[in-house]
């Protein structure tokens, strides 16, 4: 990337953290080494080695990062992930509590276990900790994805990785959310087409001008 390139794109980023501040007043990036929820998250979620340090976690407005500062060599890669995260925010703005409750189910389910020292029928919601299809969380990361494959597709005109995003939803990273390869990928292919033949919901159209001007 030539330093033209990298300038331009370090002004986005830049620009992008504004306007997601200027939407959500409380955004800011957090260092996941310095936060005690973070740390019992880890731990939480066993399945996912790789939380602390390769993985970008939001909570509310507040966007947890391996470490800070965070990115500032790849200022693209920044640019991609909170443009999904933005998405996550107005989704999650939109739909309230419901975004939280229907991005955990079904495994939230298996809270209710801590009712079973009260009355045993309740540990059988211990099962809900197995890695059942989560719907919701896929399709709700499937509007994240599609985000990240349309800031791929205007910055950078390249195509996505399609193996790699089918794994996001396969794979261990998301907890098995989806475990329908074949569909995910027809899915995947399908939104990006719609990206590329300029067919953006509301909330594309207004990142797009945000990175391009268009």
């Amino acid at each position: 990337m030539n330093t033209v390139m990298k300038d331009s794109l370090q002004y986005k980023r830049s620009f992008v953290e504004q306007c997601i501040k200027a939407e959500f007043s409380d955004f800011e990036l957090v260092d996941k080494r310095h936060s005690k929820l973070m740390k019992v998250l880890s731990y939480l979620l066993f399945f996912n080695p790789k939380f602390m340090t390769r993985f970008i976690t939001v909570i509310g407005h507040k966007v947890y990062v391996p470490q800070l500062p965070w990115n500032k060599s790849n200022p693209y890669g920044a640019i991609e992930v909170l443009c999904h995260e933005w998405v996550h925010m107005k989704d999650a703005k939109s739909m309230g509590i419901w975004f939280k409750l229907l991005y955990l189910f079904p495994q939230i389910f298996a809270i209710l276990a801590l009712l079973g020292f009260w009355n045993s029928w309740f540990f059988c919601f211990l099962i809900c900790l197995a890695p059942f299809p989560a719907l919701w969380r896929a399709k709700l990361e499937l509007r994240g994805y599609t985000m990240s494959m349309a800031v791929k597709w205007w910055l950078l005109k390249k195509e996505p990785n399609y193996d790699w995003y089918v794994e996001q939803f396969v794979g261990p990273n998301y907890y098995y959310m989806y475990p329908f390869s074949d569909y995910v990928r027809e899915r995947l292919e399908e939104e990006f087409e719609r990206i590329r033949a300029d067919q953006l919901e509301n909330h594309e159209f207004q990142i797009k001008h945000i990175l391009i001007g268009e």
